[in-house]
C-alpha cells in the first residue's frame, strides 16, 4: 500500500490492476491500470493518458491482460494522444492537403473532406454512466457498434451520411498503416442502406424533366438581347453544354471560327489560396483518358453573336477570356450569372422554372436529344461524360421514339400470338 492506493503484487514491468480507495469511498470508478511503470512500451510523445479507471476489478483485469499481451508480443501500447481518433483524423486532414498540393484532388474536394473529418471530433461517446469526446478515444478502442451509434448524432440523408463516413474510413486506414490498430477497420464494417422506396408521388415525379424546345428558344432570344457578356454567356451555355468552370476558362483562342467549334481544354477550379486556376484532369478515376477535353460544334447563330460580342468586348485578344469580369479576369463563381441574369430570364418565360446554372447543360442535352434521338454515344461525347452509361443514367428516360415503340409492340404481339 502506498498512501490510500493499494496495488496487486505483479512482476516488474507488467501492467497491474490497482484500486484508489478515495475514489471508492465517493462511489466513483476506483479500479485502474497504470502505464507509468518504467519499461512499459508506450506510444506517442509521453503526453497521453497514463491511468484508466473502471467500475469493476474484472473490467480492469481484462483490459490489463490485453495490454500485457501486446507487450509480450513486442507490440506497443496504443493508449496515448498520438494514437487517438483525433490524431488519426488530423493526420487524414494533412493527407488531404498533400493530395491537393500534388494535384490529385481539387481544393473544393479537399475542403469537403476536411470538413467531414472535423465534424467527427466533437461527437460524444456514451459509455454506461460516463461520456467522452470521440476525438479523445483511442483508435484501438473504437468498434463498429460505436461508429454506428455516433452516426445517429447526424441528422441527414443516407447520401450525406456516406459522405461523412468516408473520411473516418480513410482515417482508420491510416491508423492501421501506422500500427495504431491491429484489428479490422471499424468504420469500413458499417453498412448504410439507402431508402429504396419513396412512395407513389415521389416515384411519379422523380428524374430530370426534358425541357421543351420552344422554351429554350425563347430563353436564348431574350438572353441574346441583354447587354455585355451576361446574356451571351447564358445563350452560349444553353447551346454548348459546357460546365461553368469550362466556360469561365474559355479564351478567344479556344474558339475556332473557321471550323465552327469550341475547343474545351481547360476548366477553372478553386485552389487553396481562394483563387481559381485553369486545368482539366488528364485521366479519370478509372485511369482512362478524360473526355472533358473535347470539341463542341457551334451553331451559325451563336457564332455570329460571338463575333459581335468580340467586337464590343474590351477583352478581345486571343489570350483574353471570352466571358470575363469587368476587370478582364476569370469568373470565380456562377452565382452572379445565376442570380442576376438566369433567374430573371426564367421568371419572364411562362412554363420555365428557375434553373440552376448547371441546368443549362440539361437544356443543351434536351436540344441534342431532339436532334440526335437516342444516339447517347454522341451526346455523351459532346457533354464530356466519362462514359455513355453516365449519360444513359441521367437522360435515358428522356428518349422518346414513337415509331420504335410501335414496332417493338408489334414484335412482342407476334411472338405471343403470331403474325396478324
Amino acid at each position: 500500500m502506498k498512501g490510500n492506493i493499494t496495488m496487486d503484487r505483479q512482476s516488474p514491468h507488467q501492467i497491474a490492476v490497482g484500486i484508489d480507495n478515495s475514489k471508492a469511498k465517493l462511489g466513483h470508478k476506483a479500479y485502474y491500470i497504470s502505464l507509468r511503470a518504467n519499461g512499459i512500451k508506450k506510444a506517442g510523445d509521453g503526453n497521453g493518458q497514463d491511468r484508466y479507471y473502471f467500475a469493476t476489478k474484472s473490467e480492469a483485469t481484462k483490459f490489463a491482460m490485453q495490454m500485457n499481451k501486446a507487450q509480450e508480443t513486442g507490440g506497443i501500447i496504443m493508449r496515448h494522444k498520438a494514437k487517438s481518433v483525433g490524431a488519426a483524423l488530423t493526420q487524414f486532414q494533412t493527407e488531404c492537403d498533400d493530395r491537393e498540393a500534388r494535384g490529385e484532388i481539387t481544393n473544393q474536394h479537399r475542403v469537403n473532406l476536411r470538413g467531414s473529418a472535423e465534424c467527427w471530433k466533437d461527437l460524444i461517446v456514451e459509455d454506461n454512466d460516463s461520456s467522452m469526446v470521440f476525438s479523445d478515444v483511442m483508435c484501438a478502442d473504437v468498434t463498429t457498434a460505436m461508429v454506428k451509434r455516433l452516426l445517429k448524432q447526424f441528422d441527414c440523408s443516407v447520401k450525406t451520411l456516406k459522405e461523412k463516413l468516408n473520411p473516418l474510413k480513410q482515417a482508420f486506414d491510416l491508423a492501421h498503416e501506422e500500427g495504431w490498430i491491429s484489428h479490422t477497420n471499424p468504420a469500413r464494417q458499417v453498412k448504410l442502406a439507402a431508402r429504396k422506396y419513396k412512395g407513389e408521388a415521389a416515384a411519379e415525379n422523380m428524374g430530370l424533366e426534358r425541357i421543351k424546345l420552344e422554351l429554350i428558344r425563347e430563353m436564348i432570344v431574350k438572353a441574346s438581347k441583354l447587354d455585355g457578356a451576361d446574356g451571351i454567356a447564358v445563350a452560349f451555355a444553353a447551346q454548348t453544354g459546357l460546365r461553368f468552370g469550362e466556360q469561365a476558362a474559355l479564351r478567344w483562342r479556344h474558339i475556332d471560327f473557321d471550323r465552327k467549334v469550341v475547343n474545351v481544354r481547360l476548366a477553372m477550379r478553386r485552389v487553396r489560396s481562394g483563387s481559381v486556376a485553369a486545368d482539366i484532369p488528364k485521366n479519370t478515376k478509372q485511369g482512362t483518358l478524360s473526355k472533358a477535353r473535347r470539341l463542341v460544334p457551334i451553331t451559325s447563330d451563336l457564332l455570329n453573336r460571338l463575333r459581335e460580342w468580340r467586337l464590343r468586348s474590351n477583352w478581345s485578344g486571343d489570350d483574353d477570356y471570352v466571358f470575363p469580369t469587368r476587370l478582364g479576369t476569370a469568373q470565380q463563381t456562377s452565382d452572379n450569372w445565376r442570380k442576376r441574369v438566369l433567374h430573371p430570364l426564367c421568371d419572364q418565360i411562362d412554363g420555365l422554372v428557375r434553373l440552376r446554372w448547371h441546368d443549362l447543360r440539361h437544356v443543351f442535352a434536351s436540344v441534342c436529344l431532339a436532334v440526335m434521338g437516342n444516339d447517347l454515344v454522341r451526346i455523351s461525347d459532346l457533354l464530356g461524360h466519362e462514359s455513355v452509361e453516365t449519360t444513359r443514367k441521367i437522360y435515358g428516360h428522356w428518349i422518346d421514339d414513337p415509331e420504335r415503340d410501335a414496332k417493338d409492340a408489334e414484335k412482342i404481339n407476334a411472338a405471343l400470338w403470331g403474325a396478324p
